[in-house]
């Protein structure tokens, strides 16, 4: 059974989760899958124009590097595992759920500003869960502004992260003043850097910030039929609402910081949610962030799950709504 050899971390577990992997992107890397327009095809940010349009002209650079960027992403999450020790023992869960959470909805399969800036919203998650008990935070704290500033330059709504990162802070440390300052600091020393440039080389200084805006409040309606959204969503709910409630059940036994971590997780998942439905400029690649805390929380339900039918269906669920979304966009 997939859930036995996946608990245990098994060679076999790992080669079937590598060739999902492979197979949930066979269909954009060969081209078949339909291309949709987005927001920020239009109205990109700074940062991320610059990376679509050195790719623009290589097609196949333009798809590798998608899936090269998901799978660093991927396996950076595999790195907090075993870092934070999330989960009681290593497992390849994490990266299997982010891929089933994500990518997994095909339209959001190709290069876009969430999957170019999740690497950096990972990047701060590792520097705010080191700041637990350290006498000395401010540094992390530092490096932890700066990957969410360089993301808003690349994706807008990623600011929702500098909303998500003041709350870790409530969460892991004590009220200072002197910390909360850095990391505000922190938010905005990429676009004063930025500007700088700008002001130097003679360019309006405020293109950024008209960007931003731009990209934040403008209504996003891709082409995108909505029985896709439901198909993908269908099969991820049941298995995602029994882990959400198995995972918070469990943790009164768990250590307090363990218990900290899954309240993070948890207000980052609800912060993309509200984003998504609420923020105009958002639409499905904001998956990419809600995945990461997705992942985590299904990941630490089915590690530990009894071994029986259910569980075993509430595995395979999500691993059929891949299959069936990719079915359905090819017909």
């Amino acid at each position: 059974m997939l859930l036995k050899s996946a608990q245990k971390s098994r060679f076999g577990a790992l080669v079937f989760i590598l060739l999902l992997l492979f197979a949930t992107w066979l269909t954009t890397l060969m081209g078949k899958s339909p291309t949709y327009s987005f927001l920020f095809d239009s109205f990109p940010m700074p940062f991320y124009q610059a990376v679509a349009n050195l790719l623009s002209h290589y097609p196949i650079g333009y798809k590798l590097t998608a899936v090269i960027l998901f799978f660093i992403s991927g396996i950076y999450l595999l790195v907090l595992n075993n870092k934070f020790i999330i989960l009681k023992n290593r497992s390849y869960l994490p990266i299997l759920f982010y891929a089933l959470c994500s990518a997994a909805f095909l339209p959001i399969q190709r290069l876009n500003p969430a999957l170019v800036s999740v690497f950096l919203v990972l990047l701060s998650i590792d520097h705010l869960f080191a700041i637990y008990q350290k006498n000395a935070p401010l540094d992390n704290l530092f490096r932890a502004g700066l990957a969410i500033g360089l993301a808003t330059l690349l994706y807008a709504p990623a600011i929702t992260i500098a909303v998500w990162a003041l709350l870790t802070l409530l969460v892991l440390r004590p009220f200072n003043v002197r910390e909360w300052f850095v990391l505000l600091f922190a938010f905005t020393v990429p676009w004063l850097i930025y500007m700088l440039i700008l002001f130097i080389i003679n360019d309006d200084i405020l293109k950024p910030y008209h960007a931003f805006v731009t990209s934040i409040f403008t209504e996003s309606e891709p082409a995108i039929d909505d029985k896709l959204f439901w198909i993908f969503g269908g099969f991820l709910a049941i298995p995602f609402g029994v882990s959400l409630i198995g995972t918070y059940q469990k943790l009164a036994f768990q250590k307090i910081i363990i218990r900290r971590y899954y309240s993070i997780f948890l207000y980052l998942f609800l912060i993309g949610v509200v984003s998504f439905f609420l923020v105009p400029g958002v639409s499905y690649e904001i998956f990419y962030f809600t995945a990461i805390p997705s992942a985590f929380i299904m990941s630490s339900y089915f590690a530990d799950a009894k071994q029986n039918f259910w569980n075993e269906l509430l595995l395979w669920l999500p691993i059929i709504g891949a299959i069936v979304v990719q079915v359905v966009m090819l017909i």
